[in-house]
């Protein structure tokens, strides 16, 4: 799927944008939310690039997987998806909450709204800081729960075609992971070039190069699917975006943390910084299974053996 002038003209300005982005040191934080980098992306209008015709969905998807090949945290992606195309007027960050409300979600605790997509329902509430209560544990990702989340749900406000702001979700995850397993590979991949094993570079060794370009592959594979549902707006092809991004995610997680040897087990290296990521966003919207499920149901039916 390849972007349109104006969307290569975004992605340079973006590409620009991040690189004078601070970035954090290598001290084992579990948390790495940059109120820098967030604030530089609604600052210059990126998030607001969905909304426009000429950027298009397809542009927010490649802002987020962008912006997710960093070792920093950003809310990006509700912001530049969902946020332009179904609520431009509310306040961000976004925190979602899909099913239980009193589930925790991704930054919850620096949201100043959050949309419920729950009991067949889309509605979306504005949060203050009291709203919330941090429980990210030992995540990259900030994480929290709403400390009282029926009275949350009591003050919102219906937010329309469920269907759709499900849609946007499922595109914006898996741009978010494909980013989060494209900068572990490339971190990977600079490690096996200078460590060395028997006299040689890692990298030489062919058995290795070959789990690479697998990964390398899927990876690619995977951003395709993904870019091609943000154009296409096809529910369907949202769903397997998603699906096969899940679905290949935990081999490649596997794979690039054994190259890593001992130093992919310890917080010194920033592997750790992509691959939690993806970890938790292994599970998100009911995680591979529940994609490739309701894919087979769409395309075959469900009745079909």
């Amino acid at each position: 799927m390849q972007p349109t002038a104006e969307q290569a003209a975004f992605v340079e300005a973006l590409e620009k944008l991040l690189s004078q982005i601070p970035q954090p040191s290598t001290d084992g934080q579990r948390s790495f939310f940059s109120e820098a980098a967030d604030s530089a992306l609604e600052a210059g209008g990126m998030l607001d690039a969905a909304g426009f015709e000429e950027y298009g969905p397809l542009a927010a998807a490649l802002l987020v997987d962008k912006v997710a090949r960093l070792p920093i945290v950003v809310e990006a992606a509700t912001s530049s998806l969902i946020r332009p195309l179904v609520c431009p007027d509310w306040p961000r960050p976004i925190a979602v909450i899909v099913g239980d409300m009193a589930g925790a979600a991704r930054f919850l605790c620096q949201a100043r709204s959050v949309i419920f997509l729950t009991g067949g329902q889309a509605r979306i509430a504005r949060i203050d800081a009291g709203d919330s209560l941090d429980v990210s544990g030992f995540f990259t990702y900030p994480v929290g729960r709403l400390a009282n989340p029926d009275a949350c749900f009591a003050r919102s406000e219906p937010l329309g075609d469920r269907g759709e702001c499900m849609r946007l979700l499922r595109i914006a995850v898996a741009a978010e992971i494909n980013g989060c397993l494209q900068g572990a590979l490339d971190e990977v991949t600079g490690y096996v070039k200078i460590r060395k094993q028997f006299g040689r570079p890692l990298g030489s060794f062919q058995a290795l190069q070959h789990r690479l370009a697998s990964a390398a592959s899927s990876v690619a594979a995977a951003r395709l699917l993904t870019f091609r549902a943000a154009a296409r707006g096809d529910e369907a092809e949202a769903v397997a975006a998603l699906g096969y991004a899940q679905d290949c995610a935990t081999r490649i997680v596997y794979d690039l943390h054994q190259f890593m040897g001992a130093m992919g087990l310890t917080l010194e290296h920033p592997l750790y910084r992509w691959t939690y990521r993806v970890k938790l966003l292994l599970s998100d919207l009911g995680g591979a299974y529940e994609q490739l499920g309701r894919l087979s149901g769409m395309t075959w039916g469900e009745t079909a053996p």
